[in-house]
């Protein structure tokens, strides 16, 4: 009887103990992954802009104005504009030029993606006080 409560005793060290091991694996398997990230890190700062992944931002036309009314992004981003007035026909346009007058009706989008830094504003068509600012760094 006792020969099996030790032999039990020694079957539940020998799972404690590699439990322990496989514990301090992965607490290795951390400390690389975590030093690998360093690494990649520092060489995500030397990658050129086109081959970051580009953010994607909404911008909504309500009955009111655009929301939102100013939008700090990065170049490469591309900002959604979408006429969510079901009672009106807007005309998006880039007051700085970047892109053709768009006729939007209701649920209609469109999409710009911007390469430059700047400053751009963007308005619609027979309502001045409908403007908005995205800032591109």
């Amino acid at each position: 009887m006792k020969s099996k409560w030790l032999l039990f005793i020694i079957l539940i060290a020998l799972v404690m103990g590699s439990g322990c091991a496989d514990e301090q694996a992965e607490a290795d398997d951390m400390t690389e992954g975590q030093t690998q990230a360093s690494s990649e890190e520092q060489e995500a700062d030397e990658v050129p802009m086109s081959a970051v992944e580009s953010a994607k931002y909404m911008a909504s036309m309500e009955y009111y104005g655009f929301v939102p009314l100013e939008q700090e992004i990065n170049r490469g981003d591309t900002v959604t504009w979408r006429n969510n007035n079901k009672q009106k026909v807007y005309t998006l346009i880039s007051d700085d030029g970047l892109f053709d007058d768009q006729e939007m009706k209701y649920g209609n989008t469109f999409h710009h993606v911007f390469e430059s830094g700047g400053t751009y504003t963007f308005s619609i068509a027979d309502i001045p006080d409908m403007t908005m600012t995205v800032n591109v760094r």
